[in-house]
């Protein structure tokens, strides 16, 4: 697998590089969103395609969402949060801060009667007439970053004090319109995850991926008590299973998330203990997406790019299951410093 690597960029190094703005219409108007994906597949060319990044003439393609930069907002929407767009930034969800009864009379949402999924399934219907298929790149938000942005951070107050269980039921709902969503667009399109990942086209195409980026807040324990049961109904329900956790302590929960069945592909946050992840996964069949911080991108020289990613290679033994990845790079960062981050695989390429 050496030398997969990729790029995504925040909303605010498109709009600043390209002019598309990512208020509504992005998201729910598939002919803008069509018409800008193109401007932006182009643009990469213009910068990166000499490292075969972008597309020199891109043909209009039935993209559902964006698998050119990664925001989750969709399903906290469709629950009831109010989300904020702007034409420089992500989406926006704002906590709905439910209360305990609030909860307690929660129910599973029916897609067919939800006014915001029958913006997205129109979206479907129109792309699957036009085109024949969709690529749906709709982020997959994982279970306890939902639950967050419906609670807020009374959720882990409810791990510990909640007798009645209510949050339990909540991760209940949550998981139910997850495999529902989940269901649907497996139905419709042959990679589900790029919103969330794009080198998961490269890499692991038919995975599921969920989005744990706030586990990096809770222990090894908490998430088996917790989160596991939810993480392994998503598993078994799709054709196989992957993980993103972009915090910096992925070997904190390592132990847990290998209690997961069927988990194919682990993305792993920039500052985790590669040497821990690594040796608790030798030997199994998990390909691993070393992230790199966008942050670090901006004041890293061509030398310490290039020694971090070998740290990362020398940690796993070798690279033939790794991959890379560099998302949320925004407006401040030079162009000059993602080519050098780029070149480091085309050393390594050119290698004997």
């Amino acid at each position: 697998m050496r030398n997969n690597v990729d790029i995504t960029f925040h909303p605010s190094w498109w709009y600043k590089h390209t002019g598309v703005e990512f208020d509504e219409k992005f998201w729910f108007d598939t002919d803008y969103r069509i018409e800008a994906d193109i401007v932006m597949r182009r643009k990469l060319y213009e910068y990166f395609g000499d490292f075969g990044i972008g597309e020199k003439e891109p043909a209009p393609r039935p993209i559902l969402f964006s698998d050119l930069l990664a925001c989750g907002f969709l399903y906290s929407q469709i629950l009831g949060c109010e989300v904020l767009f702007e034409r420089d930034n992500a989406p926006q969800v704002l906590s709905a801060k439910l209360t305990g009864e609030q909860i307690r009379f929660l129910q599973p949402i029916d897609l067919d009667n939800s006014p915001i999924w029958q913006k997205i399934q129109q979206q479907i219907d129109e792309l699957q007439s036009k085109f024949g298929y969709v690529e749906s790149a709709i982020n997959l938000m994982g279970i306890q970053n939902i639950a967050l942005d419906l609670l807020g951070e009374e959720l882990f107050l409810y791990y510990y004090d909640d007798e009645s269980d209510l949050h339990t039921h909540l991760l209940d709902v949550i998981t139910q319109l997850s495999l529902d969503i989940g269901k649907r667009l497996y139905a419709v399109s042959n990679v589900v995850s790029g919103g969330v990942t794009s080198i998961i086209k490269q890499t692991c195409p038919d995975v599921y991926l969920t989005s744990n980026c706030t586990v990096a807040m809770i222990s090894n324990d908490l998430y088996c008590e917790k989160l596991l049961s939810y993480d392994i109904q998503l598993a078994k329900a799709f054709p196989c299973f992957g993980i993103h956790h972009c915090g910096s302590n992925m070997e904190n929960v390592i132990e847990g998330y290998l209690q997961v069945p069927n988990l194919r592909f682990l993305e792993i946050g920039a500052g985790s203990n590669y040497s821990e992840i690594a040796k608790s996964i030798a030997g199994k069949n998990i390909i691993s997406c070393i992230r790199y911080s966008p942050v670090t991108l901006k004041t890293d020289t061509a030398e310490s790019m290039a020694k971090r990613t070998e740290e990362a290679i020398l940690a796993f033994g070798s690279d033939e299951k790794l991959c890379f990845s560099c998302v949320g790079i925004d407006k401040d960062v030079d162009v000059e410093k993602i080519r050098q981050y780029l070149h480091v695989f085309r050393r390594r390429k050119n290698e004997p």
